[in-house]
């Protein structure tokens, strides 16, 4: 028989402009069922998360949040076997309460899925992290609810989470997990010629996609652990010294930081014009020269080892990476492909190497993400955690 899981997932709640976010949590549900598991996605709202296409509160009937709910699963071919529920909207829950009694799985992403009741009848019920230090903090710290109560193990997309990694201890056993990817979808191959209208942005530009602030600052013990505005403004003058002109696709509005970062030979693109449609998005990565990318200044304070779920795809769409590391290098072969820099000296030295044998990468690219975050590979390594 089968192997079943139910996997919490957080798509309908983020309905614009989240691309990139919805796959971070897809790539699971879509990993597992390659893997011949039967998979449930479920998902679960407050009613004041609903909005129409105005950003006006609605019911979910008329919400933008199922409409891309819809739309998502009816584009990856996904069956019936997936609910979204909504406090004071009913939904029914007979399939998945059936489903759930007994499945041998239930990953919780980042902690999204609310409702125990439907799931505590699962023998592993999984706690997946993916903002490692963040996560801790807000609990630990801040008293934050991250709904932790009801898992039984404990993951964390921070490869040093629990083998060196500085952060609070809030009583779990963090195991690490590396970002999966199903290449059935983020391959080159399978766009076809499919040619977005987002590619002529990144065509030959190094790029990234990112929240430039993101959430607030945190603290503990003294130190700060920040988003990633801190560590961009580090990266200010690698056009300059590069040679090499970034574009990002960002939320950072207009206006003096923004025009600073122009004046030094940056260039940002509207996530609305990438990130509405996953497909758009996978064309932007493609047609990129490769990611470059700072960290949030957490990951790297706190030594996590986080990997980008972002930088995933561009190595399985064959573009090189080069991302600023958190300890990730120890956990994941990196030269080839996959290059870390520490400081604005490295960033600007190692871009001018990847460049010189740009062929060569791009190649080692694609090998790293079917060799190390292939979900077909990657999801066993985290099972054999249980």
């Amino acid at each position: 028989m089968k192997k079943r899981a139910v996997v919490g997932v957080g798509v309908a709640g983020f309905p614009e402009k989240a691309a990139g976010n919805s796959w971070a949590f897809l790539q699971w549900g879509l990993g597992l069922r390659d893997l011949g598991w039967e998979v449930w996605l479920v998902e679960s709202l407050r009613a004041e998360e609903l909005k129409n296409r105005e950003g006006e509160k609605t019911n979910l009937a008329e919400s933008v949040n199922l409409a891309h709910w819809k739309q998502i699963l009816r584009e990856i071919g996904w069956d019936d076997r997936a609910t979204l529920l909504v406090e004071g909207e009913k939904v029914d829950e007979k399939g998945l309460r059936h489903f759930a009694e007994g499945a041998d799985l239930f990953l919780n992403l980042s902690g999204h899925f609310k409702r125990p009741d439907l799931v505590e009848k699962v023998a592993s019920r999984v706690y997946v992290d993916l903002d490692p230090a963040f996560t801790q903090i807000w609990a630990k710290v801040y008293q934050s609810p991250m709904n932790f109560a009801g898992h039984n193990a404990f993951w964390s997309v921070g490869l040093a989470m629990g083998r060196g990694a500085v952060v609070p201890d809030t009583g779990h056993d963090w195991k690490a997990v590396v970002p999966p990817v199903c290449r059935k979808y983020w391959t080159r191959e399978a766009m076809g010629s499919v040619r977005g209208k987002a590619v002529e942005l990144s065509e030959s530009h190094w790029t990234t996609v990112a929240h430039w602030y993101g959430y607030a600052t945190v603290e503990w013990e003294g130190r700060s652990y920040s988003n990633k505005a801190p560590e961009f403004e580090m990266l200010r003058d690698w056009p300059r010294r590069s040679g090499v002109t970034p574009r990002v696709v960002t939320d950072l509005g207009v206006g003096e930081e923004r025009s600073s970062f122009e004046k030094a030979g940056w260039q940002f693109v509207d996530p609305l014009l990438v990130c509405s449609d996953w497909q758009e998005y996978r064309a932007f990565l493609a047609a990129s020269r490769g990611e470059f990318s700072p960290a949030k200044g957490g990951y790297v304070t706190a030594k996590t080892g986080w990997f980008s779920d972002r930088s995933v795809l561009y190595l399985s769409l064959g573009r090189p990476v080069l991302l600023q590391e958190t300890g990730w290098s120890d956990w994941l072969p990196e030269g080839m492909g996959l290059v870390a820099f520490r400081s604005l000296d490295e960033a600007v030295e190692k871009v001018k190497l990847i460049e010189k044998d740009y062929g060569a990468h791009c190649v080692a690219a694609e090998k790293v993400a079917a060799e190390f975050l292939d979900a077909r590979r990657s999801i066993p390594q985290a099972l054999a955690w249980l």
